[in-house]
């Protein structure tokens, strides 16, 4: 599947710095040409993923967090080889005028041993075979599990919180979306000061969006800057 004239306004999202997300998953989304072209990639990717796992002697199984390629399957000795997943969503149809937006995902090991991608794929979604694990069935026959959005997970100090802590002068964004808000905003800004897990963020940039997700950076207007403090756990490092 390639960038061409049929997929426009293409973005790769959930590249982020800190392991696992930036080693392992890869996630592009674009507007469709059509309803059709969309359908189609669906279907093309679908028995792409199927095709890929089949060359790797693997075996799909279905998990809450969606499908994943596995070695061994249901056994002890089981292993996952990748994550795969491609949906359709109207988020962000005023930005597609012809065609659908559509997510394309991957989560896969580059280069890193096998110990290391076991416990990353395991932080990504996948579940290891045990006797309380329970598959999901896809909603068709030979198609990718869709997951149910993720809730919100309870904000833990992460590395990348403390690097926000112990940097000042860092670029840094914070999404928020009000009540009633179809999308939310991102704010950019740097570091001023961290005291006792809150940060003083001194913020000049406003985007539709969260921009970990959203298709394109599209600035709204905004005061020129402003502070925000909040806990470090709610910030992310942004470029």
């Amino acid at each position: 599947m390639t960038f061409n004239e049929t997929r426009r306004n293409g973005a790769v999202v959930d590249k982020g710095i800190f392991y696992p997300k930036s080693e392992f998953t890869f996630t592009y989304r674009y507007c469709s040409d059509n309803p059709q072209q969309a359908e189609h990639d669906v279907v093309e990717y679908q028995t792409l993923a199927k095709n890929v796992c089949n060359i790797n002697q693997g075996q799909l199984i279905h998990q809450g967090t969606g499908t994943w390629c596995v070695s061994n399957a249901n056994t002890y000795d089981e292993q996952p080889i990748f994550y795969a997943r491609i949906s359709s969503t109207d988020l962000w149809a005023d930005l597609c005028l012809d065609g659908p937006f559509v997510t394309l995902k991957t989560i896969e090991n580059t280069h890193h041993n096998g110990e290391e991608w076991f416990e990353a794929a395991q932080v990504l979604g996948y579940e290891p075979y045990g006797a309380e694990r329970l598959l999901v069935p896809p909603a068709e026959a030979g198609t990718l599990h869709q997951a149910p959005p993720a809730q919100p997970a309870p904000a833990v100090v992460s590395e990348e919180s403390l690097y926000i802590s112990a940097n000042p002068g860092a670029t840094v964004c914070i999404f928020d979306k009000p009540p009633g808000s179809p999308y939310g905003y991102t704010y950019r800004g740097q570091v001023q000061s961290s005291q006792n897990g809150i940060i003083r963020a001194l913020v000049s940039q406003k985007y539709k969006g969260d921009l970990r997700t959203a298709p394109a950076q599209e600035l709204v207007p905004w005061h020129e800057q402003a502070y925000i403090t909040a806990a470090s756990t709610s910030w992310f490092v942004c470029s």
